[in-house]
């Protein structure tokens, strides 16, 4: 296997093909300021060696993303599963990096990782989904790979699941008029997906928390996990967007599940997200804690 090249993904079926037709938007929530280009990211690395996907919804999420890029308009997907795409003078061709769900450390080339996080710094756009953020440069049970992805993104998650990806829950929209949520139109909704939860550097001082586990009306009881911190604040964060420098970020640990990418609301705030984290949509990314503070 070639260093840029990553193994096969399985092939999208014509009914998951459909159903991601059927539930994506057709218009984006703004016009592009100019064409744009997505660099989504494909890349699983254990003990250095890169290895298969290892969540099956990386293939569905990836046509997802093409799929919300063509019939919007609002960008153009180049997969990769190369980290020499960071590289300043290729990474410049683009607006924004996807992480599609990449796991473990990525690379060890010092030189790309501070590339890619100069490139978002500079004024770049950077999201991800589920373990593409918070499992990330990270190599269990050591959580320090590359601190400074874990500072940019918002937060590494601490490697348990609170609620397991087969169980349902209650999401509850922090902000129903935000211009990332107020597609939900209502205060809570459920989803089904896999759970993570926040620990260091993760704090509303620094980030927009746009959506959140309602808690209040979920079990969140000790034995699932639950770390002393989030048992105290009962704060499970969902989605959310934060400024990097000049740069734009949005994260949802949602993505584990294929489903999620065939839900119509969620299809949307993704869509919203990106073209956040690209620089079309202007979204209030003041940190939740001080958003709270004014009120």
């Amino acid at each position: 296997m070639l260093p840029g090249q990553i193994p096969p993904l399985p092939e999208v079926t014509a009914e998951e093909r459909n159903a991601v037709e059927t539930a994506a938007p057709a218009k984006a929530f703004v016009r592009p300021k100019k064409a744009r280009k997505l660099l989504v990211v494909n890349r699983d690395v254990r003990n250095g060696q890169v290895v298969a996907a290892h969540h099956a919804s990386v293939a569905i999420g990836n046509y997802a993303l093409e799929t919300l890029g063509r019939k919007t308009g609002a960008w153009q997907v180049v997969l990769s599963g190369d980290p020499e795409m960071w590289r300043p003078d290729s990474i410049k061709q683009f607006d924004a990096v996807c992480f599609m769900n990449t796991t473990g450390v990525l690379t060890e080339d010092r030189d790309l990782r501070w590339s890619l996080l100069d490139f978002v710094r500079g004024g770049g756009g950077f999201a991800a989904f589920h373990a593409g953020g918070a499992a990330t440069f990270v190599q269990y049970p050591k959580y320090d790979q590359f601190p400074e992805f874990g500072v940019m993104v918002g937060g590494y998650e601490n490697g348990g699941h609170p609620w397991k990806h087969t169980e349902t829950y209650p999401v509850r929209v922090e902000d129903p008029k935000h211009p990332v949520t107020k597609m939900f139109g209502r205060q809570t909704f459920p989803v089904t997906d896999e759970v993570f939860q926040m620990m260091s550097p993760y704090s509303r001082e620094a980030v927009r928390v746009l959506l959140s586990i309602d808690a209040a009306n979920a079990d969140a009881n000790p034995s699932r996990r639950i770390l002393p911190e989030r048992q105290k604040d009962l704060d499970f964060p969902v989605s959310w967007i934060k400024r990097y420098g000049q740069g734009r970020v949005f994260y949802t640990f949602l993505g584990h599940n294929k489903s999620t990418y065939t839900d119509a609301k969620l299809l949307e705030h993704f869509l919203a997200g990106i073209q956040y984290a690209l620089g079309d949509l202007p979204a209030d990314d003041t940190p939740s804690r001080f958003v709270s503070s004014r009120k």
